[in-house]
């Protein structure tokens, strides 16, 4: 899932000023195959254990004091219009741990920072992407 320009981004009581693009990906943390002795290719495949992955890009227009730290953990959440004629507004909410915090500096005036997260499920069976509104 990749949000462009998200409204409101939080991560607990931080306000994350200046995201430009929030990226949701999905990855198997654990997956299982089986073969028959009929043929080739598979007969089943099952992904019990998932990862949701989340990045953070922002522009920096101030210095980050405060910014996330790896091991943070808190709610991240933000809204976003399905289109921009849109009157709805969905609210995004995801529990997460920062896995990583990245400084990139493009051109003398310009510096984007990289939070990178990791989804936790309140139960496992839980999906950690919660929607709101709409």
């Amino acid at each position: 899932m990749l949000i462009r320009n998200p409204t409101e981004v939080s991560f607990g009581a931080r306000v994350l000023d200046g995201v430009e693009a929030i990226v949701i990906d999905r990855s198997a943390a654990r997956e299982v195959s089986e073969f028959d002795d009929f043929g080739a290719h598979l007969v089943f495949a099952d992904v019990p254990e998932q990862r949701v992955t989340i990045r953070v890009v922002r522009e920096l227009v101030r210095d980050g004091l405060d910014d996330p730290k790896p091991g943070d953990e808190d709610d991240l959440s933000f809204s976003l219009s399905p289109n921009a004629g849109d009157a709805r507004t969905l609210g995004v909410l995801v529990h997460a741990v920062v896995l990583r915090v990245a400084h990139e500096l493009r051109g003398q005036h310009r510096a984007t920072q990289t939070i990178t997260m990791l989804g936790v499920s309140t139960v496992g069976n839980i999906d950690p992407v919660v929607l709101t509104g709409g």
